[in-house]
């Protein structure tokens, strides 16, 4: 059975939004700010997304973050999905497949040779055939409607993609660099504005600790900046993908008993997935995978900030080291089911492994002895 209304979002006064999020047995209210404004509801009335859309919103922003896309080509991307496909990846109507209804092989033959149910590599496709039809999109004079047809060639015309323009806009402040950030009173909070200047990243308050990290390389910068841009955000077991949080999954377990499967946020490797991900680093998707073959394996000792700490004999948990404050190794972490994303001291004792794995190679001095 398809899921309906997971994900509702429906504009307050002052500028709020009211998100319903998924329990295992009802909907919960959330009463949140930063996904949407006013200029969100047009005549398609309030932005009703579902957590699946919200997850298909997502992988189209990191795709063209991943392909230097700019702020407006995305909100016409996202205008287009939204109308072509509720933003369902799954959709199919005849030929039409996936996110933007593609008909293979499409301009150039550059909607063949993958999955057009993939969203990421359907995203890749429409954003190549934006390029290649208004290469000056992002100056253009005519309206992302008009724009968004270009590339479409829709028979239903321009008109269709303009009554999303809001919605995709306030994605598009939410996911692209955080320059709007969503809060809701459940303490979840993400992705927020991280300063990140060079190789230097400012912590936020929501760190619980005042000072700059300072980078081996600015894109190690980069890394940090993303994992504590989601600070606050629910642990999800089996949850985060390279585009951000994601829905948990069941483990049959103690993630069942906290009801991971029903939100949506990190596991521990997905943190780390993820932050990697905003640098184009592609990690595999378990901690004990990211110990095998995430890098150049280094002791503790020489650790630098962005490297990756692991607990287990057969790991079971990893976490991203930030470097020493005050005398303090601290690590960016989402630690168990039940928790949040949060900055924590690193813990030396127990399962902890005197070692360290470097996926971006980088030089400095010794961090700790």
């Amino acid at each position: 059975m398809r899921l309906r209304a997971l994900f509702a979002a429906t504009v307050l006064a002052g500028g709020g939004v009211l998100l319903v999020l998924p329990r295992a047995d009802r909907a919960e209210a959330l009463n949140c700010s930063g996904l949407g404004t006013q200029s969100a509801v047009s005549e398609t009335g309030p932005a009703n997304l579902t957590l699946p859309q919200l997850e298909v919103a997502k992988q189209i922003v990191g795709t063209a973050k991943g392909m230097s896309i700019t702020k407006r080509g995305t909100v016409i991307a996202l205008q287009v999905a939204r109308q072509e496909s509720t933003l369902d990846a799954t959709a199919v109507s005849g030929r039409a497949t996936g996110t933007f209804q593609q008909i293979a092989p499409g301009p150039a033959n550059a909607y063949a040779g993958y999955d057009r149910t993939n969203t990421a590599s359907a995203a890749k496709g429409f954003f190549t055939v934006l390029v290649d039809r208004v290469p000056g999109y992002d100056v253009d004079p005519r309206s992302n409607a008009d724009i968004g047809q270009i590339v479409q060639a829709s028979g239903a015309g321009a008109g269709k993609y303009a009554p999303w323009q809001a919605l995709a806009e306030s994605l598009v402040d939410v996911l692209y660099d955080g320059t709007v950030a969503m809060t809701c009173e459940t303490g979840q909070t993400g992705p927020m504005a991280v300063n990140a200047n060079g190789v230097e990243v400012g912590l936020p308050p929501s760190a619980g600790i005042a000072g700059t990290v300072k980078a081996p390389t600015a894109e190690t910068a980069t890394v940090l900046a993303a994992a504590l841009s989601w600070l606050g955000t629910s642990y999800a077991w089996g949850g985060g993908t390279a585009s951000g949080p994601s829905r948990g999954i069941r483990d049959g377990g103690v993630a069942d008993a906290n009801g991971d499967f029903a939100k949506v946020g990190f596991d521990c490797s997905g943190l780390v997935l993820y932050s990697y991900a905003q640098v184009g680093v592609a990690l595999p998707r378990t901690s004990r995978e990211q110990h095998a073959g995430g890098g150049m394996v280094v002791p503790w000792p020489a650790a630098l900030p962005g490297d990756l700490v692991f607990y287990g004999s057969v790991v079971h948990h990893v976490a991203i080291f930030l470097g020493v404050i005050d005398g303090v190794a601290y690590m960016v972490e989402a630690p168990q089911s039940g928790d949040v994303v949060k900055v924590s001291p690193v813990r030396t004792g127990g399962d902890f492994r005197p070692e360290v794995v470097r996926p971006i190679p980088g030089k400095g001095p010794d961090q700790h002895v």
